[in-house]
């Protein structure tokens, strides 16, 4: 359980520290037209992404020369396992969980990403090449992280949707939607 609380403080951490360092840009751009909420959009993508970079990538040493490569390209092999429920909540629950706020704000930032196909092919290329590198770079790679962070992606992209369907009409949900 450490390490979803570690991932949690990491990420209130990181998301507080960008929205101080953001501030001026925001201001900025307040000055040149954009809205706020339009900004917050493209700071909640960024800080999503970044998470996803974090947690999947730079979290533990890389090295280019591990003795193994781990793959696993058996769907749910842990299933069954002795350590089955430790896994499912310590690594795919976080999985779901980072790729969220991904799925949430492509389809505000991206407006061709308004749809779930194109929200969720762009999550898997996504995904995939985080698992492609953490193959190279010593780390594991696993199938399952696909399925959950597409499930991630996919969850988010129907939270867009309905705020869109019940903040629609909202001048401030038009603003965070608006295409500049």
């Amino acid at each position: 359980m450490h390490r979803i609380e570690a991932y949690v403080r990491l990420a209130l951490i990181f998301i507080v520290i960008s929205t101080i360092l953001y501030l001026p840009v925001l201001f900025f751009f307040k000055k040149r037209g954009r809205s706020i909420p339009r900004q917050i959009s493209y700071l909640g993508l960024f800080c999503s992404s970044f998470l996803i970079i974090f947690a999947t990538i730079l979290f533990t040493p890389i090295t280019f020369h591990p003795e193994t490569h781990t793959l696993n390209i058996i769907p749910f092999a842990w299933v069954g396992t002795v350590d089955d429920f430790n896994q499912f909540v310590v690594e795919k629950i976080p999985n779901v969980l980072l790729f969220i706020p991904f799925g949430f704000f492509l389809p505000i930032v991206f407006p061709r990403l308004r749809n779930l196909f194109k929200t969720t092919l762009f999550s898997f290329f996504v995904t995939f090449s985080v698992e492609l590198i953490q193959f190279f770079i010593g780390r594991s790679s696993d199938i399952d992280d696909i399925i959950t962070n597409l499930l991630g992606s996919i969850i988010g992209y129907l939270v867009f949707k309905l705020f869109h369907r019940i903040f629609h009409n909202r001048k401030c949900w038009k603003m965070l939607i608006k295409c500049e």
